[in-house]
């Protein structure tokens, strides 16, 4: 949801202050994240529009270790769910249109073409390394992480790949 990414990180409204939100989704977006209207457990949070927009909108980040059921439960996420529509528009592809109404009648119209991580508009090296740190720290140790990162973005020089594989394994 980057869309709602970029509008916390430009404006950072206070999420009880939302009247509305109206996304058009992309026949992508819809078959993989439309399962679940209010997800009840964390992993059904990855398969709900609804979610993952509410949770970019609040906390500004997506990212894997927020998949709980304290957080699809939290209910300020919830109430945030409760006023975003959803529509399906072919034309769009992989990305959406967002507008977003405040209480106050501040509005905020949006449109993301190609979605953070598409070819046409790729993540730079830290965006990777923040996205790859978050998932990491869920199954290797902390201390890795750098080393990891340190080697992959010297991965030409590597002659050996056990160097990496061996950062990899949890003891």
């Amino acid at each position: 949801m980057n869309l709602l990414e970029e509008i916390r990180t430009r404006v950072n409204p206070n999420i009880e202050d939302v009247e509305r939100i109206d996304l058009d989704i992309g026949p992508v977006a819809s078959t993989a994240a439309s399962m679940y209207r209010e997800p009840k457990i964390g992993v059904e949070g990855k398969f709900s529009v609804w979610f993952l927009a509410a949770l970019a909108l609040a906390e500004g980040d997506v990212t894997v270790d927020k998949f709980t059921d304290e957080k699809v439960n939290d209910p300020r996420i919830v109430r945030l769910i409760r006023k975003i529509t959803t529509t399906l528009d072919p034309r769009i592809g992989f990305g959406a249109r967002l507008y977003l109404k405040m209480k106050d009648g501040r509005e905020f119209r949006e449109f993301l073409e190609k979605p953070k991580g598409d070819p046409d508009n790729p993540l730079t090296f830290e965006e990777l390394t923040t996205k790859y740190r978050h998932a990491a720290r869920l199954a290797i140790p902390e201390e890795h992480i750098d080393i990891l990162i340190e080697k992959i973005s010297t991965l030409e020089t590597i002659t050996d790949i056990n160097e990496i594989v061996g950062l990899t394994v949890t003891k």
